[in-house]
């Protein structure tokens, strides 16, 4: 299957116009996480870290529901970093710009689940050396672009969401790396580093998980 490079609904700046929509879908993807483990998965990883954890980043944080969680179950501060700016509601602190070019908050983690896909492969390189600079961890969750997890997808989850969400699922799917790729773009991001690179696969190519720590 090779990848699509179709954009996603979410993607559409005309959407940011409607704000209940929005935070419809952005609840919808919070409990997709919870459903698929994915959340579990980043909190369990962080409860493991090898140092002390005071602060983690959110990279592409939505409306900071991830954030709320960690920092309720770790209690660590929490800073969110997304394209676009956050609703007044939000539940913490959410700064504004790219995440592959801008600087980045200073954190003891990063994690970033379900971005990687709407990147290009340069764009991941950028993100992951640009985290570098400021975090002495980053945790890369992402989707596997796989005909399995298209078709479990299509059969359980997609008949139960929303016109938006269920639509992007798919795109996300097909828009996502393959392990092999997606070993070969961080690969060329740390480069002689020295960094640590831990790649797992889940099992029915739910979720793949890049864990790199510099330090």
């Amino acid at each position: 299957m090779e990848r699509s490079i179709e954009k996603e609904k979410l993607d559409d700046d005309r959407l940011l116009s409607s704000g209940a929509l929005v935070a419809q879908t952005y609840s919808e993807l919070a409990k997709i996480h919870h459903w698929l483990g994915n959340t579990s998965a980043i909190i369990r990883r962080l409860r493991n870290h090898p140092g002390s954890l005071n602060r983690v980043l959110d990279i592409g944080c939505g409306h900071g529901a991830l954030l709320q969680q960690i920092r309720n179950e770790l209690d660590v501060e929490v800073v969110g970093f997304d394209l676009r700016p956050g609703p007044k509601s939000a539940p913490v602190a959410i700064l504004t710009g790219d995440a592959t070019n801008d600087p980045l908050p200073a954190a003891d983690v990063a994690v970033s689940v379900c971005v990687a896909h709407h990147l290009s492969p340069q764009e991941v390189i950028r993100l992951i050396q640009n985290v570098s600079r400021s975090c002495g961890r980053l945790i890369l969750l992402d989707l596997v672009r796989h005909r399995l997890p298209l078709t479990l997808f299509r059969a359980f989850v997609h008949p139960w969401l929303s016109e938006i969400t269920a639509a992007d699922g798919l795109t996300s799917i097909r828009r996502a790396y393959t392990p092999r790729e997606f070993r070969e773009i961080t690969a060329a991001a740390v480069g002689d580093s020295g960094a640590l690179i831990i790649h797992s696969v889940a099992p029915l190519y739910i979720r793949q998980i890049v864990d790199i720590s510099w330090r």
